[in-house]
């Protein structure tokens, strides 16, 4: 009778471990699944500067820049940007301790490419990080939520001049700004995203795989301004 008690009391902690993991763990894109958020990456592969081609958030004069590997259709990205990122901005960005520079990866899907199009068009009209919120809290199933007609409008909710958004993003004109980021990602071998670089002006780096916590960053951002 007491083994049996014993076995049944086990196997209800087994279940409830079970059940709190499903709560906590994020669904993620099979194909870019983020590794343990304390693995680091050697930075050996990663000792060139990105191509500055993508809008800075923040201070571009920023003592240290927080390079982060995207695609707005990747749920990790999403997962990391809705439990992170606004933290990250209050306590790094806008104290002007960092500054923040996406940078595209080979795309998830067909729209990937016309998606970070859309969010150069929105910088011309100084809504780039607005135009990112919306798209994240927009995501679903890749490939069927941001076609064009969509992406102009997100731009009219947020009350950007439409001519404006429509004249660039019908032209293509960043089109080779995210082939820039795409050739230098792939010369890296970034296979899974998110993942983070973080720069100084001394040459200091340090790289992040996976959904990495606010707190490591700032860890590693407060070390750099030493």
């Amino acid at each position: 009778m007491k083994l049996s008690k014993k076995i049944i009391i086990g196997a209800i902690i087994i279940a409830i471990i079970f059940l709190l993991h499903s709560l906590v763990s994020p669904e993620i894109d099979k194909k870019f699944t983020p590794e343990n958020d304390s693995d680091t990456l050697s930075n050996n592969d990663f000792n060139s500067v990105p191509p500055s081609v993508s809008p800075v958030v923040g201070d571009p004069d920023a003592p240290v820049t927080i390079f982060a590997f995207n695609d707005y259709q990747c749920t990790s990205c999403k997962y990391w940007y809705d439990t992170n990122y606004s933290e990250i901005s209050e306590k790094l960005v806008e104290t002007n301790k960092a500054n923040i520079v996406f940078l595209d990866v080979s795309p998830l899907g067909d729209d990937s490419i016309l998606i970070s199009q859309a969010t150069f068009c929105a910088d011309e009209q100084k809504k780039y990080s607005e135009y990112q919120e919306m798209l994240y809290v927009s995501q679903q199933e890749i490939d069927t939520w941001a076609k064009s007609d969509q992406l102009k409008n997100f731009a009219l909710e947020l009350d950007l001049d439409i001519d404006q958004f429509s004249n660039c993003l019908d032209s293509g004109k960043y089109g080779q700004d995210i082939q820039s980021n795409i050739d230098y990602t792939n010369s890296l071998g970034v296979e899974k995203i998110p993942l983070f670089k973080i720069v100084n002006f001394k040459g200091e780096e340090h790289v992040f795989k996976g959904g990495i916590p606010r707190v490591l960053f700032e860890e590693v951002v407060d070390r750099f301004q030493d």
